[in-house]
């Protein structure tokens, strides 16, 4: 548990509270505003839904877009990245594993994607081109929700290469709603930031019209598969195993307070990068800890507001859960907090044995979420409006493995 004794800063005198504790972010963090080698999408959905009133055409669920721009470290030491010069990006589909069952095995599925520099790509994971600029050969994801991860590679040996260029976002639909005006069509979309994480910041850029390949012994240009997030010489920036985001709290059923009244329910998505693809994985675990919203009139001395509750979420590969559905769904409703919103700490993120996985490893581990918010009738599911937010962290990197099985040859 995180959390500070904030009564004890009403003790603290008025010049230690006004003198900043700047803390800089350790330079093997990687940087999700910068563009990057690896990138990663926290949640999909295989799925078609209708809209605008066109009964006879379904549009994907799930729109992943994926772009590249010339390295700007690249840039800015004065280099410039050809027009049109290929970018090529393995892609891969991280499906959740149920605990106990296929010995904790995650489903999961590559495939490549070409694109160029200043340009983006638009594909779906349900195996349906979106249109005739749709990459071709996109298989559908092997789950119906999960997450995806890519990498830039070099085309000549598919081994991965840092070129700190990829950016994106997803824009995910909701289901078609069941019954009002709008039924049989979705009403509800949301979208989200990728995450980027960029390669050795030592490592240097091939000249101009190279094709960056950056050699090293263990990563780029070496002959394992494994991707390394540990901040080492010619390794990926690490990230972090702590997420910490905002939260509204679930109102199923109308109430006087707290204002608006407005029925909506939430649910946490959260997924680890250590995992042994297609082979078994140790669940994760995660403590989670909610606060609510400040008192209009913060008091240091009324216990209702900013108080704790604390449960917890295990999964394995990844996982979407409502609040309702955690072991303290009860309490994370807005009649019980006595507000609509609060905070969420969720982690150290920790490996546990649980004896389907004894080839994995324990301990602390990688952690990304999202924090996503229905809203509507609950003849729809809450579902005729919907938002989400990338999650932030508490700064202190963990190390780990992103294992991928190896090929035999280039595509």
């Amino acid at each position: 548990m995180k959390f500070m004794n904030k009564w004890g800063l009403a003790l603290l005198p008025a010049f230690a509270l006004a003198t900043p504790a700047f803390a800089l972010a350790p330079p093997t963090l990687s940087d999700p505003q910068q563009p990057g080698s690896v990138i990663i999408f926290p949640k999909f959905v295989a799925a078609q839904v209708h809209v605008d009133g066109n009964l006879a055409t379904t549009i994907p669920q799930t729109e992943i877009e994926l772009g590249a721009v010339c390295p700007p470290a690249y840039v800015n030491g004065g280099g410039n990245c050809p027009e049109h010069q290929s970018v090529k990006v393995r892609m891969h589909w991280v499906c959740p594993g149920t605990e106990g069952v296929n010995s904790n095995i995650c489903p999961e599925s590559d495939f490549d994607v070409f694109l160029s520099v200043y340009g983006k790509v638009a594909f779906s994971p349900d195996g349906i081109a979106i249109n005739s600029n749709s990459p071709p050969l996109v298989p559908p994801a092997p789950c119906m929700r999960g997450y995806l991860i890519g990498w830039v590679i070099n085309p000549a040996n598919d081994l991965p290469v840092k070129y700190d260029g990829l950016i994106g976002n997803a824009v995910i639909r909701n289901g078609d709603l069941a019954s009002g005006p709008d039924a049989g069509f979705s009403t509800a979309v949301s979208a989200y930031s990728a995450i980027t994480i960029q390669a050795d910041p030592a490592v240097a850029y091939a000249a101009p019209g190279g094709s960056f390949v950056a050699p090293g012994p263990a990563l780029f240009g070496g002959v394992a598969s494994p991707l390394i997030f540990d901040g080492g010489a010619t390794h990926y920036t690490e990230i972090t195993g702590v997420q910490i985001g905002d939260v509204k709290y679930d109102r199923t059923v109308s109430a006087v307070n707290p204002a608006p009244n407005v029925l909506s329910k939430t649910a946490l998505t959260f997924l680890t990068l250590d995992v042994r693809s297609s082979q078994p994985n140790n669940p994760t675990f995660v403590n989670l800890d909610f606060t609510n919203e400040s008192l209009a009139t913060v008091s240091a001395t009324n216990p209702t507001f900013e108080h704790l509750t604390s449960s917890f979420v295990e999964f394995v590969c990844w996982v979407q859960v409502p609040l309702a559905n955690l072991p303290s769904g009860a309490a994370l409703t807005q009649v019980f907090q006595t507000t609509r919103k609060g905070i969420v700490w969720a982690g150290p993120a920790t490996k546990i044995q649980d004896g389907n996985a004894p080839g994995d490893n324990t301990g602390e581990v990688t952690l990304i979420g999202l924090v996503e918010t229905l809203e509507g009738t609950s003849a729809n599911a809450f579902g005729e409006r919907k938002y989400n937010f990338n999650m932030s962290t508490d700064g202190f990197p963990v190390p780990t493995t992103f294992f991928v099985l190896p090929r035999r040859h280039s595509s």
